[in-house]
């Protein structure tokens, strides 16, 4: 019993071919690309939604960034302002003596009403000074203990 070349290329077809290994590598070969593609695109899907979410964030960021700067731009200014009418009380109280002080006192009152009035502030009308002067002019009006 002789085995022929043909017998044999035959024999060895039937082997791989008949139990279904090239079958089986060919179908895992392209499964395994498959899902590599699904992987990477998930990928790319997650990537998308992280940089949206960073977008928004940012976006989200620089509008409070915005109104937080208006807010201290504001607040600088009115501290200034505070500053301003500060020194202006401290000098005006420097010169008080028992002599002029209705006169300042009324000065004080002035260029705090003034102050408030060009800012939109209700100015103190009863106020420490309001009363010194109140009771320095004999004035017994509401607000006062006489």
């Amino acid at each position: 019993m002789e085995i022929t070349v043909f017998e044999i290329v035959s024999l060895v077809l039937n082997l791989v071919l008949g139990g279904g290994f090239i079958v089986t590598f060919i179908t895992l070969k392209s499964t395994k690309k498959k899902a590599e593609a699904e992987a990477k695109a998930a990928e790319i899907d997650n990537a998308d939604a992280i940089i949206k979410m960073w977008r928004e964030l940012a976006e989200k960021m620089e509008e409070q960034y915005a109104n937080v700067s208006i807010q201290v731009e504001k607040l600088s200014k009115e501290v200034n302002r505070l500053r301003s009418i500060n020194s202006k009380i401290v000098r005006l109280l420097d010169r008080i003596t028992p002599e002029n002080m209705i006169e300042m006192v009324e000065k004080i009152k002035q260029e705090i009403n003034s102050n408030e009035e060009n800012s939109n502030h209700i100015p103190f009308s009863d106020s420490a000074i309001g009363r010194m002067q109140k009771s320095q002019s004999g004035y017994a009006g509401a607000g006062s203990n006489g």
